[in-house]
């Protein structure tokens, strides 16, 4: 029932479930985040790599940004589908936006992994 309305009703409710998903993931973590700083307060260098060197933590926090670019890629992508009527134009914004996100996980990905 859910995946009929997802898919063939509604084609649309998937992205914007995803967006939903995905902020809600993104808050919590963000919680969870504010939460280990308020205890834990790491103050230099070693402490904050103390902190960020645990594997399940870096996936975490990958998981968050892949969150956060997702999230931000489908708000970019309504904001260009309202708002630039020209398609080629459109389109090449779009392909800026996404070799940008790319370059941005990548970036991410590397500086996480090599802690």
């Amino acid at each position: 029932m859910l995946i009929e309305l997802l898919t063939k009703k509604y084609p649309g409710m998937r992205l914007w479930l995803a967006q939903r998903l995905s902020a809600v993931f993104m808050a919590s973590y963000l919680l969870l985040l504010a939460l280990i700083l308020v205890f834990q307060q790491p103050a230099n260098y070693q402490a904050w790599m103390a902190f960020m060197s645990p594997w399940w933590w870096r996936v975490l926090t990958l998981m968050f940004f892949i969150s956060l670019l997702m999230h931000a890629w489908l708000g970019v992508r309504d904001v260009f589908k309202d708002y630039v009527f020209n398609l080629t134009l459109r389109a090449v914004l779009q392909v800026v936006v996404d070799v940008l996100l790319i370059a941005y996980l990548c970036w991410v990905t590397i500086i996480l992994w090599s802690l």
